[in-house]
């Protein structure tokens, strides 16, 4: 008959916790290579996947926006390059952004020239898909306003960033009616 004393069944509890953990972050290995296109992070302990996602190029301008119901995030790089990495938090040219609707109240938090911090980087050509973006991020977010804070989050830390073959979608070309000839 085998005797459990209290130390082998908190070791028993560790290994067990570890190995659950370990198989959690294999679980979300495998799913970033089933889902296509995706983005997704961490905010902060918390793992975070936009339900929809969109790219959209402007005069050479590269927005890319996840977002899920309540939640929305963006990243802006202006005179985009794939293959570059554009630090966030020093200038107004590349901003990270999160918005969040609770109770009737949005919540906006931003990297911008002086606040926040982080990265955005884009994936090499040879690695994009044609018509998609793909690459990494890391944002670190401050209230716009700090009278509109979110309960117990006076920062949104978004780590472990990933968008992969986000479509592109192009501004429409607004076409003028042809004038009839008389």
């Amino acid at each position: 008959m085998v005797t459990l004393n209290s130390e082998s069944i908190t070791n028993m509890k560790k290994y067990f916790l570890f190995a659950l953990m370990a198989f959690s972050l294999v679980s979300c290995e495998e799913e970033l290579t089933i889902n296509n296109p995706t983005f997704e992070a961490m905010n902060s302990y918390d793992f975070w996947r936009a339900t929809k996602m969109t790219a959209n190029v402007d005069n050479g301008n590269l927005v890319i926006v996840g977002a899920t119901d309540s939640e929305n995030v963006t990243l802006f790089i202006q005179n985009y390059e794939s293959g570059k990495e554009y630090e966030l938090g020093t200038t107004n040219y590349h901003v990270a952004t999160y918005s969040k609707i609770e109770k009737d109240t949005v919540y906006l938090y931003s990297t911008s020239s002086s606040t926040g911090k982080g990265y955005i980087k884009l994936d090499a050509p040879e690695k994009q898909q044609d018509g998609t973006i793909s690459g990494t991020f890391y944002a670190e977010m401050v209230p716009v306003d700090p009278t509109l804070v979110l309960p117990n989050t006076p920062l949104v830390n978004f780590n472990k960033g990933v968008f992969f073959r986000i479509p592109i979608v192009y501004p429409p070309v607004v076409e003028t009616p042809e004038t009839p000839n008389p």
